[in-house]
């Protein structure tokens, strides 16, 4: 049996009552943690609450040794936790596939995810969004055009777009985008496309930490943002669309805008 268990956004208290349920009840357990973070996650806390040991799984854990993973739950009830909610990489869903393919049972328990909960707390209907794209931190000069040409494809049906920002690991180093670098790349975009579709005078709002207790939310013109200190990452960006009276009156009372 392999559960897959999400964690939530900021630590291990936002573990669901069921999933901390699944946790326990698992005879292995794993964490994925190099997809993403969780500013406030204490490992030893963690293995405190579920009873158990968890082991953390280096990327080719799961994208060139799952056969590791999935011979354990072949024989025994493995759980893998992870951040946000389970399947919203593909990573893991290439992972219960796989499982499907080798006819080991599984099952998921949600959590809350970024891609929920940033436009909740930006005060903005999830069904305006559009589609949404990563920036990527730029490598040699290269620059990834894929988030620009999303944010130009919703502004033109007046669609809100969702920013995921770049996380570089090297080695034990890792490095997650700011909002501010996430702005400044996109203006970069602009200066060779030259289309006007994010420029210094584009509504944006830069959120720091969502789910967490300090949780940051700043909106304004993206030539304003790029300094703003939206203290420590993760942070996530939105561009807006066509606002709605209430979107617009929630994210001038709550991001300065």
């Amino acid at each position: 049996m392999l559960v897959l268990i999400g964690m939530g956004l900021h630590d291990e208290k936002d573990l669901t009552l069921r999933g901390l349920e699944e946790a326990r009840g698992c005879e292995v357990l794993f964490a994925e943690l190099y997809t993403s973070t969780m500013p406030g996650l204490d490992l030893g806390r963690l293995e405190g609450l579920v009873g158990k040991k968890v082991e953390v799984l280096e990327r080719a854990d799961l994208e060139e040794r799952t056969y590791r993973l999935l011979e354990k739950a072949s024989k025994r009830r493995v759980g893998l936790l992870v951040i946000g909610d389970p399947l919203i990489s593909t990573t893991h869903l290439h992972l219960r596939l796989e499982a499907q393919r080798l006819g080991i049972e599984s099952r998921v328990v949600h959590n809350a995810s970024i891609s929920s909960a940033a436009p909740s707390i930006a005060g903005l209907q999830n069904y305006k969004f559009g589609r949404s794209a990563t920036i990527a931190l730029p490598e040699e000069g290269f620059f990834p055009e894929t988030p620009y040409e999303a944010v130009r494809e919703n502004k033109g049906r007046g669609l809100h777009t969702l920013l995921y920002l770049d996380i570089k690991v090297r080695g034990k180093e890792r490095h997650m985008m700011t909002a501010g670098e996430g702005i400044e790349t996109l203006l970069r975009i602009e200066e060779r496309r030259r289309e006007g579709v994010f420029t210094l005078e584009t509504l944006c709002v830069a959120l720091g930490r969502v789910g967490s207790p300090d949780c940051v939310m700043r909106a304004g013109k993206a030539g304003d943002l790029t300094g703003a200190d939206l203290g420590l990452t993760p942070h996530i960006l939105i561009v807006p669309g066509r606002l709605h009276f209430l979107e617009e009156e929630y994210l001038k009372t709550f991001g300065g805008s």
